[in-house]
């Protein structure tokens, strides 16, 4: 019988730890939490260092544009390999690659080479990483920890991202006021051992690359997009993904923007908003992580409530108020996306998980830079607020699309068999 501590097996605090029955989840679990830490210092660091550089909410759109234009590329096929390859060493490889990056642009500071294309193309070399890992990992979860324990898994996930989210931005603040940009990097690139350590000590079974799946790799990518497309709910649900990916999921790359153009704050606030959000967050991840299942109409409520919160921050105009609201917007932020993430994961069957992942990366992070591109174009010519509240107001229309499609009748459309198989 696996070692299971006597916390984990009875009461409340049992259903909420219920995933780290697994020892592998506990392994995976302690190695995101410093190596997420990492990831928040060097977003607050890379957004605040384009700005200080450029002081243009456009430069900083674009470069937060390269990190995820990839997605839109390659997310697809990588969701189809994760279907296909070894999940665990892709992301020894892909984490390994981040740590590499997170160096070179501390590198770049350290020595007064910090120029905007410089940091352009190291963007773009993250984005096509991320493109790569993000699916292969998010399966690798379900791998791990099964159907039973997929929502749990995926909220004590949020739940360590959002504790990473106030600790992180706190941190890199303090260090860029003393010290600079550099050293979040730096710390960044560090924080990784203990992720790839983790993926290192894991024990799985080997899993060789199906034959022939480089020859198939494209047909079981489009097999599956014709699959999802006939689906009476995914297909509907990836509509709206599509809508929020542009419009929605924005106010991370303004809040700088917000900070220094329209508050004439310093770096302070700007950690201080992040850790608020990511204090919100958290008390979503908290409120999940109790939680067997997810419904429909819970999933299509926190659609609606999610740009509500942005709209409200986007209004405020002392500190102390923003605080509060970005802690509600990091709340219903987390309860939108970790339902949906997981409610996409039951939907679908075990031959398209990974290709359901790869299309949900491909437009939560693919089209995220089209968004990026509105965005920041709107905030210098009309500000940062008014950038979000359209945004939100567009969110608001899919969301209501939402609310009254789902008493329609449903029909699962069966999985399709495998690609490699259909060659044969």
């Amino acid at each position: 019988m696996p070692f299971q501590p006597s916390s984990l097996r009875s009461g409340m605090l049992g259903r909420t730890l219920r995933a780290m029955r697994h020892r592998n989840y506990r392994l995976y679990f302690s190695g995101q939490i410093f190596s997420l830490i990492g990831t928040w210092m060097q977003i607050v660091a890379v957004g605040w260092l384009v700005v200080r550089i450029t002081n243009s909410p456009l430069l900083l759109g674009v470069v937060t544009a390269m990190e995820t234009l990839p997605s839109l590329f390659f997310s697809l096929l990588a969701g189809a390999g994760a279907d296909l390859l070894d999940k665990r060493r892709v992301a020894i490889v892909t984490q390994t690659l981040m740590a590499l990056q997170a160096l070179a642009l501390g590198l770049l500071v350290v020595f007064g080479r910090a120029t905007f294309w410089n940091i352009f193309w190291l963007a773009l070399a993250a984005g096509v990483i991320n493109a790569f890992d993000l699916p292969v990992r998010q399966s690798l979860i379900f791998d791990i920890v099964g159907a039973e324990d997929l929502l749990n898994a995926s909220a004590l996930n949020s739940v360590v991202f959002n504790i990473a989210r106030i600790i992180g931005p706190a941190v890199a603040a303090l260090i860029i006021e003393r010290a600079g940009e550099a050293a979040n990097f730096f710390a960044n690139a560090v924080s990784y051992v203990f992720v790839v350590g983790a993926l290192v000590a894991m024990r799985t079974e080997p899993r060789e690359a199906k034959e022939g799946a480089h020859l198939v790799l494209f047909r079981h990518a489009l097999a599956g997009v014709a699959s999802i497309a006939r689906h009476p709910l995914l297909s509907r649900l990836f509509v709206a993904l599509i809508v929020y990916s542009i419009f929605g999921f924005n106010y991370v790359l303004l809040m700088p923007v917000y900070v220094r153009l329209e508050l004439h704050l310093t770096a302070g606030a700007l950690g201080l908003l992040l850790s608020s959000l990511g204090f919100g967050a958290l008390m979503g991840s908290l409120v999940l992580a109790g939680r067997g299942s997810t419904r429909l109409s819970t999933l299509v409520a926190m659609s609606f409530l999610f740009p509500v919160s942005v709209i409200a921050f986007s209004l405020a105009r002392q500190l102390p108020v923003a605080v509060v609201l970005v802690a509600l917007l990091g709340f219903t932020m987390v309860q939108f996306v970790v339902r949906l993430t997981t409610f996409l994961q039951t939907e679908s069957g075990e031959e398209m998980r990974g290709r359901v992942l790869g299309l949900y990366n491909m437009l939560m992070m693919g089209l995220a830079p089209f968004g990026a591109l509105q965005a920041g174009a709107l905030a210098q010519r009309f500000g940062a607020s008014l950038a979000l509240g359209i945004g939100a107001d567009i969110c608001l229309i899919v969301s209501a699309w939402l609310w009254f499609d789902r008493l329609r009748p449903r029909r699962r459309e069966p999985a399709p068999k495998p690609a490699a198989s259909a060659a044969r």
